[in-house]
């Protein structure tokens, strides 16, 4: 299976990332879908506005996996917003936050997964990269958060295990870009030794 990976630019694509994410909201989080009153079956929120999108393109030419990046957000990050923790520790201007990241259920194997993650990181370190983000905020799952070190996504938390309504229990978590990069070393190549440990 051969995928496409790209930063969504324009206005269709993006519909169908909102569509996508959706579909897996609704398998997931059904409540969330149903509370959020969505009359087009696409899911947003207003963090889009000051997000970059990627995607991940199956063979058929459909969205088989997405997530976003949020920065310099007026509106800060979900994670601070929804969350308690010391957000001192953090340069405003070097802080993003990671977010809806989503694989179709019927890619949702180690392999395969594994190498969708593999092409979504390597979009998302470049642009964090060329943005100067060196740290992006989650708000995870402990299983999802063991799930992602699996495919080399090392979070770190930062706070208690709390509610983040609407989606439960959760951890305020960071991710280092420096991290990212020295976990995942044949995404750093185009950057040379400027952003090793």
């Amino acid at each position: 299976m051969n995928f496409t990976f790209l930063e969504v630019k324009d206005s269709e694509l993006l519909g169908k990332v909102f569509e996508f994410r959706y579909k897996i909201l609704l398998e997931i989080y059904p409540e969330y879908i149903e509370a959020s009153n969505l009359l087009d079956n696409k899911e947003y929120d207003k963090y889009d506005t000051y997000s970059t999108h990627f995607a991940g393109i199956d063979n058929e030419g459909e969205i088989c996996a997405t997530v976003r990046l949020i920065y310099n957000s007026p509106l800060g990050y979900p994670t601070e917003n929804g969350m308690m923790f010391d957000r001192s520790m953090f340069e405003r201007d070097k802080l993003g936050e990671m977010s809806r990241i989503f694989v179709d259920a019927k890619y949702r194997n180690i392999k395969t997964t594994m190498d969708i993650m593999d092409g979504l990181k390597k979009l998302m370190y470049s642009k964090m990269m060329k943005l100067g983000v060196e740290y992006t905020y989650g708000s995870l799952e402990e299983s999802f958060l063991r799930l992602l070190r699996i495919y080399k996504i090392t979070y770190i938390t930062i706070g208690e295990k709390q509610e983040h309504r609407p989606f439960g229990f959760r951890y305020p978590s960071v991710l280092y870009t420096k991290q990212l990069g020295a976990d995942n070393p044949h995404i750093t190549e185009q950057w040379g030794s400027q952003h090793e440990l």
